[in-house]
């Protein structure tokens, strides 16, 4: 009996000991999950203020008037540039922009370059260049000079400028 017993409790030490290991074997079984995220690139740009320009000038009293356009940027790309593209300002078929009357310039927020002192634009001109970019929204200004003299005839133009955000490469 006491054979027995002692049998009885080898068999329970021994059954207690693959139980524990066992759970130990299961307690040591990793798996892993891989994640994965594909974040699609960006950039938005707004006419933030100016996108109406009204200029009321004459070669006497009013020879020149300034206003400007505040364009804003987000952007997820690590850089950008933006270009404006320029049509015809006439007046009576006189060209504002081919005879040197109407200027732009521009500030860049950041690292970028802007355009520096009063320029006649192209019909497609770069506003800002090399802009450091990843902003939830910063602000470039674009300034405008139209300067007057009496070879300027009497009336009215209109110019439409468009403007491109691109990311930089």
């Amino acid at each position: 009996m006491v054979q027995d017993k002692s049998k009885r409790l080898m068999l329970v030490a021994v059954s207690l000991l693959l139980v524990v290991a066992v759970s130990l074997s299961a307690v040591a079984q990793e798996e892993a999950v891989q994640v994965r995220a594909r974040v699609s690139g960006q950039i938005f740009l707004t006419i933030w203020a100016g996108n109406m320009i009204n200029f009321d000038v004459d070669p006497i009293s009013m020879p020149e008037a300034t206003d400007r356009t505040e364009l804003s940027v987000m952007t997820n790309a690590k850089r950008y540039s933006i270009t404006g593209h320029f049509g015809k300002f006439k007046i009576n078929g006189y060209d504002l922009i081919e005879s040197q009357k109407f200027f732009i310039q521009s500030i860049a927020p950041g690292t970028g370059q802007g355009i520096s002192g009063w320029t006649s634009p192209d019909n497609r001109m770069t506003i800002l260049e090399d802009e450091d970019g990843m902003t939830d929204g910063e602000t470039t200004v674009v300034e405008y000079l139209l300067r007057v003299d009496f070879s300027v005839p009497a009336g009215e133009g209109d110019l439409e400028i468009v403007y491109t955000a691109v990311a930089a490469f």
